[in-house]
């Protein structure tokens, strides 16, 4: 889930979200568990999280040129100017629909080990942010939790990468390399949570209603 409630009003959507959430915490910490938020800020994300993702970009553009050298990219800018320009254009284009697509896999990813699978999911879209956003109301483990964040960069990100790579296509890993760095936030938060050591045997993850990133409930 992305944004921060602090700098938005939500909608009445969101605030039932909040208010579902409050009582499942509320029946959580009765239970004895203690919360853990393992939250970032949007800015934050779109700093750090870019870093994380070079050195994965950094990897397909080497093999690239391994196998292939640089002519593929040079008669790609030499072929045509006006068609070179209207494919970066197209590409650059294509993540809005993209972005909306990298959502719905997280959604499907994740509704796979939710206790009422797509029910359990929930898809929005928040205008100050002029972004989609996926919800997942129901407590997963970390593995399916970092299973649903990491699929969409590696299924438009990694795998468009190594497409781009056989066929030798630069415009095809330039989107590639578009939707590693669009997973960013992704890998960040998983990075996070890869790093967080829960002290208690038993752990809880649901997705934060309102911010990026995730709570830990654990005892």
């Amino acid at each position: 889930m992305s944004d921060n409630n602090n700098t938005r009003t939500l909608t009445e959507a969101e605030q039932k979200r909040v208010d579902a959430f409050n009582v499942t915490e509320e029946k959580l910490t009765g239970q004895g568990y203690v919360r853990k938020d393992l939250t970032i800020s949007v800015e934050k994300a779109n700093l750090v999280g870019p870093l994380l993702v070079l050195p994965i970009i950094a990897v397909v553009i080497v093999v690239f040129a391994l196998l292939h050298g640089v002519t593929p990219f040079v008669d790609f800018w030499k072929n045509s100017s006006i068609l070179t320009a209207v494919a970066v254009i197209l590409a650059s284009l294509s993540l809005v629909p993209l972005a909306v697509v990298h959502e719905g896999i997280h959604g499907v990813c994740w509704s796979i080990f939710a206790r009422n699978h797509m029910k359990d999911i929930e898809y929005g879209f928040i205008k100050e942010k002029i972004t989609p956003y996926c919800y997942c109301r129901s407590p997963l483990s970390k593995g399916a939790y970092i299973f649903g964040s990491m699929m969409p960069m590696t299924i438009l990100g990694l795998l468009v990468c190594i497409l781009g790579i056989i066929i030798a296509s630069p415009i095809t890993m330039f989107i590639g390399v578009l939707q590693l760095l669009g997973g960013s936030g992704d890998i960040l938060i998983t990075f996070m949570l890869l790093r967080y050591n829960a002290k208690g045997k038993d752990a809880i993850l649901m997705d934060h209603p309102t911010e990026c990133g995730l709570i830990v409930f654990e005892k």
